[in-house]
């Protein structure tokens, strides 16, 4: 499983510069981004088109990331949760089942038995 993960890395990178190489003109043009909102008006210098991807790419990564952490965290609680619940409740199996005879005789009765 290791190898396609490798594999497929490789593979993304490939395609990716061959993207690059073959769209160069269009992705070294400049660009600038403005938004107007309610009045505000805002505008950024202009960048490579390529950076805009590039960024998109970036911040889409670290969110997915950060959603996937908050999730591995939610679910470490819950398995916690479980894991709590199940221990009080195999306490509870264990009070309610019957007494083996090992249980009801003592070192002392078995002395007396013995003797």
């Amino acid at each position: 499983m290791r190898y396609l993960k490798v594999l497929g890395l490789v593979a993304l990178f490939f395609f990716s510069m061959l993207f690059f190489v073959q769209n160069h003109d269009i992705l070294i043009q400049e660009l600038a981004l403005e938004l107007k909102v309610f009045g505000w008006h805002y505008q950024t210098e202009a960048v490579p088109f390529y950076l805009i991807i590039l960024m998109a790419f970036v911040i889409g990564s670290l969110l997915c990331t950060f959603y996937f952490f908050l999730e591995k965290i939610r679910l470490s609680k819950q398995c916690r949760q479980y894991k709590k619940e199940m221990d009080a409740l195999e306490r509870e199996v264990a009070s309610l089942r019957p007494k083996t005879m090992d249980e009801y005789t003592t070192p002392e009765s078995t002395e007396n038995i013995q003797n």
